[in-house]
């Protein structure tokens, strides 16, 4: 509703949105993420602080809180107020108080003294008309003396339990039990002995009385003269001066004069009443389950249902306990009256935020899925909030004062609903989104779908209603539903009173001073320490008690008015824990007496909330499956092209990169460009190597060490520039001997040597010699490691520290060395591995070598077979055919790694990519278990897998898919493969050929024993070939979003999908004319991989980042598949065009 009312200011009904940079969105999002993050610590904290805040009001019986919340009137209005001036009164109540030890009212002495004590003061009556007292009382079964029928006085005492006999008292050996037994006794004037009228500081367990700290005598006077008053006065006069020694009283004279004035109010709940709650909460359960049951989350949605009532109960108790402990008094207000008002706040609060975690992408991690949604919508919630409570304060000021201090709870409520909703709400939905049923339902509503547009069929209004999607805005629908229940609660005080609601009524009362609430009086402080006062007493009496009253009172009527006085005191002298007030006057206090007395339970409670909150979890987490996928299923959702700002002039020849998203590239200007990756963007810096001193040009091989901490760059003649990122400067210039050739290995490592881990540069030359640099002293050393050629190597880093380096010579042999030993030369050759002829009889040698640390797996790759060995056992584990591979272009992906029962790494697919020689096609290979029952593949040596019964590679059902044009392309850490190409002619026109037109065209000739297995390809861009399955449900698919530029990104995942797209960036449209000045790219450049999901590569003088999903450098997050490079939003642009087909 703020966004009506500021209309004229803003010219919008809408709300806001803040940008991505704004401080409120950006803390918002901040606290949503770190909450979906640590979820378990934020619904330990919530629960503890449940338990604390509702233990009072559910657990502690005897508590203040406890009795209001059970004293709560079930069907009746009831009002308790202290009237001012004077007023004739209804009835007159005195009092008499008989205490012993601290909460030890209830044994044989005191009792006793009660009884004498009522003796005195009863016993005998109140001649008030002039008869004799034969005629004015009469014994109550036998023992309590009861007023006659037409007399105006009765009283009410716990000794009626024993029929105010001594000698049922002395042969009573259970008092307790007879108490509760007779608690629903009545007496002749139809008055029940509630505990709670005839006993004060009571305390329960099981609803059973166990203690009491006071015996209360009660009289009540409807007569009109004075003359029982006196009779009282005198009667308390003789008693306090013949009491004994072994008890006081207070006043020591016995005599009361203090009193005050109180309108009692009970009226029934109408019909009405009932009607409108009734509709209103069966329209509000119905609206919230359809609601719920219609998100996509379909199997825990009954589970959010629960946490939103949970949410609801806890604030509603802990605002009860809270507005308890503030003195404000809400025993007038009927008990269904009050889960209204957490359903006005709440349930606003909760559809927006998962509204907005719906129009999240899928593809973004879960935690951050619940960051940008509560970000996005964070502060309409803290808007609205404010909004309602200066609606609650401008109704506070002209509704009655019971009401205003419902207002108070209220106010409380929402504070409360507003905190759990941004902890305990948030928490649980966030493991919700974790289960990814999200993202599953949104792909199976597209698969559902179809690519065939659909025209949308016509909604009526009642679905459109539900869907929240009418042109009239619900969005005040909260504010105006507690509005109406606050005028509502306070109609029912104006009918009783002499005012009548209206404008002008409501006028004065805005304007007046505050109004002063019933329990804001003073009641005169105790002389000695008591477990309830006599105020607090009054305040505990429940509506049942004053209906009984009425009827005994003023039949038929619903307010009567009560003078009361003060009451009097008789302890036992030298009583224990009288001497000092025990009740705590501070929130340390009230803390302090908590933890002694109800630690345990307290603890207790929690423990058992936090394990059922636990299952709660585990059901939500639940998904049914035997086995959870390692592939990341929503990682095709976004395909986006971004470009890096650059300076240099000339083609960018070589790239280097790092775990945390830094690139470094050299261009033919001479010129070397890092970009830094920072939560602001892309920080470019240019470096002019050229014209340095030293020199360094021309650059042969450059290297990112993982930390990036340090770039090293090497030119031809051996000079290394160390550069430090951090420091911004070169540290030193080493020189080291490249022997005039390019080097096969120019790398970073870690190794940890004599427990000191140390980044070193690793230089290995084609001849044979490796270099060992140490990066932050220069030193190093030179040793030759192979007496012949070197074809390939790779370093392999086995754990953190422990490195080795793989290597081929050209005899085909597979050499190990480890790195660990300084001086260490001689290298293991892999006895496992046939280095081929002469004379072996394998037909050709091993060419090159892939490893992959995260399987313990080295691939030896020979033309048209590959062989993959373990590293630890240099065992043989499988052998597979390839196609005429292209040196050091083979890429492995595989997923997540799992164990084996035999205890060898397994994973549910392989994958090998690769470029064939002297071709212009890129070739994946996937294997994956043939039984579908099978969920793994395990790549343990032959051996123990036939000892365990495993099933290996050897049953696992193989797919081909290959690409031509490829371009360059390189692997990403999700099984996919990027790449960039030129366009060919078939994908700027859409065309479908069907797999039984044998007229399609055929472009590209096998060349290979792989390609020939493959089917006859679809056409001259995407092709595939299943071993033992099919192409049926394949889709390849081009978006474009500039026709006329002639190169395009593509990608094929390990399943065969293909997507392509324009290779112009998301923000083209945007860019400055300058920047879209680029030079003629004749090809594309070199291609690194960047993080998991990008891949960099050079294109002219620019470099091109393109990206799948949403990408993460080492805990820095990128949104919508996009990256901050400083140039504009975060959000890509919609892509113009329609899909198109590519079979």
């Amino acid at each position: 509703m703020i966004w009506f009312l500021l209309y004229p200011l803003r010219g919008t009904t809408e709300p806001p949105k803040l940008s991505p940079s704004h401080p409120i969105r950006r803390a918002f999002q901040a606290h949503g993420t770190a909450t979906a993050q640590h979820w378990l610590l934020s619904l330990v904290l919530t629960i503890s602080i449940s338990v604390l805040l509702c233990y009072p009001a559910v657990f502690q019986t005897n508590s203040p809180a406890g009795a209001g919340l059970r004293n709560l009137p079930k069907h009746v209005w009831t009002s308790t107020t202290e009237v001012e001036g004077e007023r004739p009164a209804d009835v007159v109540v005195r009092q008499v108080w008989v205490h012993g030890d601290y909460m030890s009212a209830v044994n044989q002495s005191v009792l006793r003294k009660a009884l004498d004590v009522q003796d005195a003061l009863i016993d005998g009556g109140f001649d008030v008309g002039g008869p004799s007292p034969t005629t004015v009382f009469a014994r109550d079964n036998s023992s309590c003396v009861m007023p006659r029928l037409g007399q105006k006085w009765g009283w009410q005492s716990p000794l009626m339990y024993w029929d105010c006999s001594h000698e049922a008292l002395e042969s009573d050996k259970n008092i307790l039990e007879t108490i509760n037994a007779r608690s629903k006794k009545q007496t002749s004037m139809n008055l029940t002995l509630r505990p709670s009228t005839v006993f004060a500081g009571k305390l329960f367990a099981n609803n059973k009385l166990r203690a009491a700290d006071a015996l209360v005598l009660t009289l009540f006077d409807q007569t009109e003269d004075s003359d029982l008053g006196d009779k009282w006065d005198a009667r308390a006069r003789t008693l306090a001066q013949g009491l004994g020694p072994d008890w006081a009283i207070f006043p020591q004279d016995g005599q009361i004069t203090r009193n005050r004035l109180y309108e009692f109010r009970v009226k029934p709940m109408s019909k009405l009443d009932d009607i409108f709650l009734a509709g209103s909460y069966m329209v509000t359960a119905v609206y919230v389950i359809s609601r719920m049951m219609q998100l996509r989350a379909v199997k825990s949605w009954f589970g959010l249902l629960i946490t939103v009532g949970a949410k609801m109960a806890i604030c509603i108790i802990a605002s009860f306990s809270l507005c308890t402990w503030l003195g404000i008094d809400l025993a007038r207000i009927p008990r269904p009256w009050f889960p209204a008002v957490v359903f006005c706040y709440g349930l606003g609060n909760i559809f927006r935020l998962i509204n907005a975690v719906l129009e999240t992408p899928p593809e973004m991690p879960p935690q951050q899925r619940i960051g940008n949604a509560l970000g996005e919508v964070g502060h309409l919630s803290l808007a609205v909030a404010f909004q309602n409570l200066a609606l609650i304060y401008l109704c506070s000021r002209f509704v009655s004062p019971w009401v205003a201090d419902f207002c108070v709870f209220a106010a409380v409520t929402l504070v409360f609903d507003f905190v759990y909703h941004l902890t305990f709400f948030v928490a649980v939905l966030s493991v919700d989104v974790q289960r990814m049923e999200l993202s599953d339902s949104i792909g199976q509503a597209d698969l559902a779908n179809g690519s065939k547009k659909k025209r949308p069929e016509r909604r009526s209004w009642l679905v459109a209603l539900m869907e929240g999607t009418t042109p009239l805005s619900t969005r005040f629908a909260g504010t105006v539903a507690i509005f109406s229940i606050i005028l509502a609660i306070n109609w029912h005080f104006f009918d009783v009173s002499d005012q009548h609601f209206s404008l002008d009524t409501v006028r004065k009362k805005f304007m007046s001073r505050r109004q002063r609430r019933s329990n804001g009086v003073q009641w005169t402080s105790p002389p000695i320490n008591q477990a309830r006062t006599p105020a607090e007493w009054l305040k505990l009496q429940d509506h049942n008690t004053a209906k009984e009253l009425f009827a005994f009172l003023k039949p038929g009527a619903h307010n009567f008015i009560a003078r009361i006085y003060d009451p009097i005191l008789v302890v036992t002298n030298g009583a224990r824990g009288r001497d000092k007030p025990q009740a705590p006057t501070t929130l340390m206090g009230h803390l302090r007496r908590f933890a002694q007395g109800h630690t345990f339970p307290a603890a207790l409670m929690a423990v058992f909330l936090i394990a059922g909150v636990t299952l709660l979890m585990n059901y939500l987490l639940w998904t049914g499956l035997p086995e959870v996928t390692d592939n990341d299923d929503a990682e095709e959702a976004s395909f986006s092209v971004k470009t890096l700002p650059t300076q240099q002039t000339l083609d960018i020849v070589h790239m280097s990169s790092c775990s945390k998203g830094n690139l470094a590239g050299v261009s033919l200007d001479r010129t070397t460009s890092i970009w830094l990756n920072g939560r602001t963007g892309y920080m470019p810096t240019t470096l002019q190597t050229a014209s340095m001193k030293p020199k360094l040009w021309p650059i042969v091989a450059s290297a990112l060490d993982e930390s990036g901490a340090f770039l090293a760059m090497g030119t031809d003649s051996g000079r290394i520039g160390l550069w430090s990122i951090p420091a911004s400067r070169f540290l030193m210039f080493p020189n080291v001997d490249f022997r005039g050739q390019v080097p096969a290995l120019f790398s970073f490592v870690n190794i940890t040597r004599n427990d000191n881990e140390k980044p070193y540069v690793m230089v290995l030359s084609p001849d044979g010699y490796l270099t060992e640099l140490e990066a932050r002293t220069g030193i190093h050393r030179t040793k030759r490691i192979s007496a012949s050629a070197i074809l390939c190597a790779q370093l392999y880093v086995k754990a953190k520290g422990d490195a080795s380096l793989v290597f081929v010579c050209k005899p085909g042999e597979v050499h190990i060395l480890s790195l660990q030993e300084p001086n260490n030369a001689s290298s293991e050759v892999v006895a496992s591995l046939d280095p081929g002829p002469p004379p072996d009889s394998n037909p050709s040698k091993v060419k090159c070598i892939h490893c992959v640390p995260s399987l313990g797996l080295i691939f030896a790759l020979r033309d048209e077979r590959a062989e993959i060995f373990d590293f630890n056992s240099k065992a043989l584990i499988h052998a597979f055919e390839i196609g005429h591979i292209k040196p050091h272009s083979f890429r492995a992906m595989h997923s997540a790694r799992r164990q084996c029962h035999c205890g060898a790494p397994a994973v549910q697919t392989l994958s090998v990519a690769y470029a064939e020689q002297d071709k212009e096609h890129m070739i994946l290979q996937t294997f994956t278990p043939e039984d579908t029952s099978i969920s793994q593949i395990c790549l343990g040596k032959p051996l123990d897998r036939v000892k365990h019964k495993c099933r290996g590679l050897k049953c696992t059902t193989e797919a081909v898919h290959y690409v031509e044009p490829a371009g360059v392309w390189e692997s990403t850490s999700i099984s996919s493969i990027v790449g960039v190409r030129r366009r060919t002619q078939s994908t700027s026109t859409p065309s479908v050929i069907s797999d039984d037109d044998d007229d399609a065209p055929n472009s590209i000739a096998p060349t290979s024993a792989v390609r020939q297995r493959a089917s006859k390809p679809k056409n001259p861009i995407v092709s595939s070939r299943f071993t033992n399955g099919s192409t049926n449900g394949r889709q390849y698919t081009h978006t474009s979003t500039n026709d006329t530029d002639p190169w395009e990104a593509w990608t094929l995942s390990s399943t065969g999908e293909f997507r392509s797209r324009s290779l112009l960036p998301n923000d083209y449209d945007d860019m400055d004319d300058d920047a879209k000045d680029d030079l003629l790219v004749v090809a594309p450049g070199p291609i690194v991989r960047l993080g998991k999901r990008s891949v960099a590569v050079g294109f002219g003088n620019t470099v091109k980042i393109i990206t799948l999903g949403k990408e993460l450098f080492d805990g820095m997050t990128v949104q919508d598949g996009g990256l901050d490079i400083g140039l504009g939003s975060y959000r890509a642009r919609p892509k113009r065009g329609s899909d198109r087909k590519a079979l």
